[in-house]
């Protein structure tokens, strides 16, 4: 069983399903951002003062973590800080359900109204995460290329070959 949760293109897919909704995501968010900011501020969460700065600099967060995820690069810390966010987006979530606020959740254009539908969604991609994490040396990554080429370039001792 360990074998199938370690192969790593099960992780190649988990990168891309990942890295592809916070890419397109946070793509959307930059278009809107105005947009965006009415979503933040709708959680009630965040100062007034705060939310313009974080509907611009959240969306490129989301779109680089996913790209480096998509391409293979920091792998672990790309997948870290995707994880970091879903758990921030989850929170975020509850509270707004718990203090009965009916708010879409601010995704991206096409939000839905916060429920455990959307929880629900952010736990898988959490779980991908996890996994991705656990697993981070799949197949198909910038990161194994680069490590592969500066290994052929050096002897067994490290040094350089001619």
């Amino acid at each position: 069983m360990k074998s199938i949760f370690s192969h790593p293109y099960l992780t190649v897919v988990a990168r891309l399903i990942v890295g592809l909704v916070f890419v397109s995501y946070g793509i959307d968010k930059i278009i809107t951002p105005k947009d965006f900011a009415h979503s933040i501020l709708n959680y009630q969460i965040l100062p007034p003062a705060s939310v313009n700065i974080m509907a611009l600099i959240l969306p490129w967060v989301e779109v680089v973590a996913g790209v480096l995820l998509i391409v293979g690069i920091r792998i672990r810390a790309s997948a870290f800080l995707c994880g970091l966010l879903l758990v921030t987006f989850v929170v975020a979530i509850s509270t707004a359900m718990l203090r009965g606020l009916e708010i879409n959740c601010g995704c991206s254009a096409n939000s839905e109204p916060v429920g455990f539908k959307k929880i629900f969604e952010d736990i898988v991609y959490l779980a991908l995460c996890v996994h991705i994490m656990v697993y981070p040396h799949g197949a198909l990554t910038l990161d194994s290329y680069t490590s592969s080429r500066r290994e052929s370039t050096h002897d067994i001792h490290g040094e350089p070959t001619a």
